[in-house]
């Protein structure tokens, strides 16, 4: 063998070594990053809605209700951290007792003794719009995927101020980026190292990022 192909053979080596040894690319700094897009409301949230009542997550027979309260706390944290207006979260155990149901989708119709109450200023329940929040897929194993639906409208006359209906499958590598940009800065986590990170395995956490990017899309004041 020739020395300037021996000579070759030594230089693409080092150059391949050192190609190894470079960081990693990581999403959670460059992106690419997740933006929920099928979303609708008006241009501002109207001065006049002030307190909002957040009704119980609606998830249909196949989610337990552990799991649901779960999401009730989770989704009502996310919420209150937009400062949009005051959150007046309805207990199940509340919402069975004025209804007789456990959950209403935002696609139902509201009870008429609830919406009474919701309209009466005078009751602990009194407010100016009401926030439906329905999960529409949801799978707790890795990879975690959850679908949220939401509806915030008026209790005077139903007009619906802001919904939003998007899928966070994190398999897609711009949600899981942008579920553990929000782990590194609203929880403990630390050290960008790779994909598999704690928020992508834990669906409670990772319920708490979906919340975050959904209510990031309500109007502003």
């Amino acid at each position: 063998m020739s020395p300037l192909r021996i000579t070759s053979l030594v230089l693409l080596g080092i150059a391949l070594a050192g190609c190894s040894a470079l960081p990693m690319r990581d999403g959670a700094i460059s992106g690419p990053f997740y933006t929920p897009t099928n979303v609708t409301g008006v241009a501002r949230i109207p001065a006049e809605i002030r307190r909002v009542i957040v009704l119980p997550v609606w998830g249909g027979p196949q989610i337990t209700a552990e799991t649901l309260v779960a999401l009730d706390t989770v989704c009502q944290a996310e919420l209150n951290r937009t400062a949009k207006f005051e959150v007046v979260p309805l207990s199940r155990q509340a919402f069975y007792n004025l209804t007789g149901q456990r959950q209403i989708s935002s696609v139902e119709k509201l009870p008429a003794v609830l919406l009474e109450k919701l309209l009466s200023l005078n009751n602990p329940y009194g407010a100016d719009a009401v926030l439906f929040i329905d999960v529409t897929t949801y799978s707790p194993y890795t990879p975690l995927t959850l679908g949220l639906r939401t509806k915030l409208a008026r209790t005077s006359n139903s007009e619906i101020i802001w919904a939003a209906d998007n899928l966070f499958p994190s398999a897609e590598p711009a949600v899981a980026n942008s579920a553990r940009l929000h782990a590194e800065r609203f929880g403990t986590d630390r050290g960008r190292t790779n994909l598999s990170h704690p928020i992508l395995q834990n669906p409670e956490r990772y319920a708490g990022y979906v919340a975050a990017a959904t209510f990031a899309t309500l109007p502003p004041r």
